[in-house]
């Protein structure tokens, strides 16, 4: 039992359970986003459901690469088309056709299930947000193990570690000094 108390203790401080934790609250953020977006266009329809999930995909994708590549992975600079950009909207549209498809079912469904308009809203709402959902772990997968994996190139030194300014020049200052003459 202890092993499995230590082993977890270990993970909780690894980097990829903060990356994932970071990845985590991004994608919260971004579908907080997105379902606001979602719910005012298609509740004052002013947009058709698989309307308003577009709108909502692109605002909240936007919002998820943003966080995803600069806080979660620490990547600064300018994105690898191929390596990055690419791969991560090829996803993300993946996201939209999908969350597309089944907010149209879902209207479909509430058309014939509900009367009035606020139920069938949450409904759809509802669909939309339980789409991303489902993609979210195997999009953390796709984006830790390949997106932003490192090829060799090392991102900013402290980037994404969580370590303030200082800490990271007092440890490149202390790496510099030979153990002979450390205190």
């Amino acid at each position: 039992m202890t092993g499995i108390v230590i082993d977890l203790r270990h993970f909780l401080k690894s980097a990829v359970a903060r990356i994932f934790g970071r990845y985590a609250v991004g994608s919260v953020i971004s579908a907080v986003v997105s379902e606001v977006t979602l719910l005012t266009c298609y509740g004052l329809k002013l947009l058709s459901p698989q309307g308003a999930s577009i709108a909502a995909w692109a605002v909240g994708s936007v919002v998820n690469y943003s966080l995803s590549r600069w806080w979660a992975w620490g990547r600064r600079g300018r994105p690898k088309p191929l390596r990055e950009l690419l791969p991560f909207w090829l996803t993300s549209v993946v996201g939209l056709l999908f969350s597309s498809w089944a907010t149209g079912v879902a209207d479909g469904m509430a058309q014939r299930m509900f009367t009035t308009d606020g139920p069938r809203v949450v409904f759809v709402g509802a669909v939309f947000l339980g789409t991303y959902g489902l993609l979210f772990f195997a999009k953390f997968a796709f984006f830790h193990y390949f997106v932003f994996a490192d090829t060799g190139s090392e991102p900013a030194e402290g980037a994404g570690t969580g370590e303030d300014e200082e800490e990271a020049a007092r440890r490149r200052s202390r790496s510099q000094v030979p153990t002979t003459t450390r205190e």
